[in-house]
């Protein structure tokens, strides 16, 4: 075999390796990730509407394994103040999925040192999920590209219907998770039954 013909195989080995090597990893990577049980509860706060009213405060958490979570989110006390049809002390529910993840070094970093809050705003992701509370139940998707991660969802009530878009981001020691929506009355979206809303909850 001449030199030249050396070269060119050791070429098209070194590419088919590097498509292999890419191939395998993204597999690895997905197997990997499916592996992975995780349970994390934190505190979640809604600003109050008024200067008359306090915020409301509770938990959430979160938990699944791999590509599939649930989440819990409960405001002790908000039943009180909240219609029957918006909120019971059961809370929220909510399933979802991750569909595409792809881990940082990052992510790798930031799992090391403990800071699961890092770790997922450094992860790349994309998914869906459903969730239901009282008599609602609503939907959205999700994605972070690593310097946005942002969303959106729609809520179908028996009396209001609210649909929107959400952008989560880390703020101090917290997550902000900032909205902008649109309510109005069940079935009947009309320009002068819509409300525009902007709201931060703090997580």
């Amino acid at each position: 075999m001449t030199e030249k013909r050396k070269l060119y195989v050791l070429i098209v080995v070194v590419i088919s390796g590097f498509l292999v090597l890419g191939i395998a990893s993204s597999t690895l990577e997905g197997f990997l990730f499916d592996q992975i049980p995780y349970n994390y509860t934190s505190y979640i706060s809604i600003p109050s509407n008024s200067p008359d009213t306090a915020s409301i405060d509770g938990y959430y958490k979160l938990y699944g394994k791999g590509r599939d979570f649930n989440f819990h989110i409960v405001l002790p006390g908000a039943e009180d103040e909240e219609s029957p049809f918006d909120y019971t002390q059961d809370g929220l529910n909510g399933t979802g999925r991750v569909n595409d993840i792809s881990i940082t070094y990052g992510t790798i970093v930031s799992l090391l040192s403990g800071n699961f809050k890092k770790a997922l705003f450094n992860t790349k992701l994309a998914g869906n999920y459903t969730m239901a509370c009282a008599a609602w139940k609503g939907y959205g998707n999700f994605t972070n590209t690593g310097q946005n991660f942002l969303g959106n969802f729609k809520i179908i009530g028996l009396m209001t219907d609210w649909e929107g878009t959400f952008n989560l981001a880390p703020e101090d020691m917290h997550m902000a998770l900032k909205t902008d929506y649109i309510l109005y009355p069940h079935g009947n979206k009309t320009p002068e039954n819509i409300k525009e809303v902007k709201k931060i909850y703090y997580m």
